[in-house]
């Protein structure tokens, strides 16, 4: 069975392997079809497992490290026990940075010298409280960061409340330029401007995806999407981004 990767569009070094998985590819039936590699969206279990087993043998994916994500600020490394987080970073060779996404920001991260990656889960809580500051407070060479934000709701499908908005005005009055209004009190949000914002403000090198998740179903789970399709609820599967050090 093929499946459709996505590569990153970055100045990363030859020895860092990385990629986005899309929906396209696996075992898992509607509404989850059919490459959905999350365990807690109730998708059945046997087919959950064979889709990490085809990504494990399709890509030679070293060492993956699965998190139990919760919107949360931590931030674990790969050779530790933590699972609950919603970030991961190694600089030990062919171990494998995961964070699952069908919205929310994934951004992988490398530095220049290709000693060091991670994974971040950014939701737009992760990214209030702090997610990626806090993974780049995980960094301590002094080689360059650069980071990819792949796949994610772009700011025309993703509407959210005042008071949102009003909590990531309180944070960084810049932050003002990355919501557009809407009728009844509702606003657009730009989350990858804001995660851009904040990256480049921590002297990270940002490069993007421009690919939209609920734009681009086809391609791409969409939790919003769903969401609004009320047919299934809010129920899809997860995308997974991932990367290691080859060599």
């Amino acid at each position: 069975m093929s499946l459709k990767l996505l590569q990153p569009s970055w100045n990363a070094p030859q020895s860092i392997r990385a990629f986005c998985t899309t929906r396209v590819g696996g075992f898992s039936r509607a509404p989850w079809d059919s490459f959905n590699l999350a365990l807690h969206v109730k998708d059945e279990l046997s087919a959950v497992n064979e889709n990490r087993r085809l990504l494990q043998e399709s890509t030679e994916l070293p060492n993956p490290r699965w998190l139990t994500q919760t919107h949360s600020t931590k931030v674990t490394e790969h050779s530790t026990g933590l699972i609950d987080a919603d970030g991961c970073f190694t600089t030990e060779l062919k171990k494998s940075c995961i964070v699952m996404t069908a919205d929310c920001l994934p951004v992988l991260f490398c530095n220049e010298e290709g000693s060091w990656v991670a994974a971040t889960h950014a939701g737009w809580r992760g990214l209030l409280d702090g997610i990626l500051s806090q993974t780049v407070g995980t960094y301590h060479q002094q080689s360059k960061l650069l980071a990819w934000i792949g796949p994610a709701i772009s700011q025309q499908y993703f509407e959210v409340g005042s008071e949102v908005r009003e909590k990531f005005v309180d944070k960084n009055s810049s932050f003002e330029a990355y919501f557009q209004a809407k009728p009844g009190q509702k606003w657009l949000c730009d989350m990858v401007g804001i995660a851009k914002y904040e990256l480049e403000a921590l002297g990270v090198e940002v490069f993007e995806s421009n690919l939209c998740t609920y734009h681009n179903h086809q391609d791409f789970f969409s939790h919003r999407r769903a969401t609004h399709q009320q047919d299934h609820g809010a129920t899809t599967g997860r995308m997974a981004s991932v990367i290691w050090i080859e060599q």
